[in-house]
């Protein structure tokens, strides 16, 4: 299903990638998402693991767009800057825009990290994204929001995906070339 099927009133789970699509207006779904979350038409849940994905990519493409590391192993380029992460402030505000609509931050549990190591095994998922469903399935929440293909073999939630990005199957922009952790 796309984004703009998600029905008035709905929870949703959000994905790094949609928040991260909207940031960079890479699709206008992903932004009419947010507006919707903010309006309280759609309630969005967001778990802090999500979140903490986010504020790490958009930190990477701010350094990147300042020029300071190029496609190899970036978060390491990054890292071995201290300096240079003391610098970045775009990222932050960004952070503060999204915590400022009214998304409703989960933590992830011990018994979401439990059931994320069953979901992992059950689907394949890597750990952010089992997370992502252990944290849905833990509030209840029977729907996801991500451009992510893994999260397409699942059954019993309802996935809801950007029709107006690429075709990558990388699932968040500026990532691509880093591996999952």
């Amino acid at each position: 299903m796309k984004l703009p099927e998600i029905k008035p009133g709905e929870w949703v789970a959000i994905d790094a990638n949609i928040l991260i699509y909207a940031n960079q207006q890479q699709s206008a779904e992903c932004v009419q998402l947010l507006r919707r979350c903010a309006l309280r038409e759609v309630r969005a849940i967001v778990p802090v693991p999500v979140l903490a994905e986010t504020m790490h990519t958009l930190m990477l493409i701010e350094a990147r767009e300042n020029g300071w590391i190029g496609r190899a192993n970036p978060s390491r380029a990054l890292a071995e800057h201290p300096d240079r992460v003391r610098r970045l402030s775009r990222y932050e505000a960004q952070m503060r825009e999204f915590l400022g609509i009214g998304l409703r931050v989960e933590p992830a549990l011990a018994c979401d990290l439990l059931d994320a190591m069953g979901i992992q095994r059950e689907f394949g998922l890597l750990t952010n994204d089992a997370l992502l469903l252990a944290v849905a399935r833990r509030l209840n929440c029977t729907a996801i929001a991500s451009a992510d293909r893994a999260f397409r073999d699942l059954r019993g939630v309802l996935i809801y995906e950007p029709g107006d990005v690429g075709g990558e199957d990388a699932g968040i922009p500026g990532r691509k070339e880093e591996s999952a952790r």
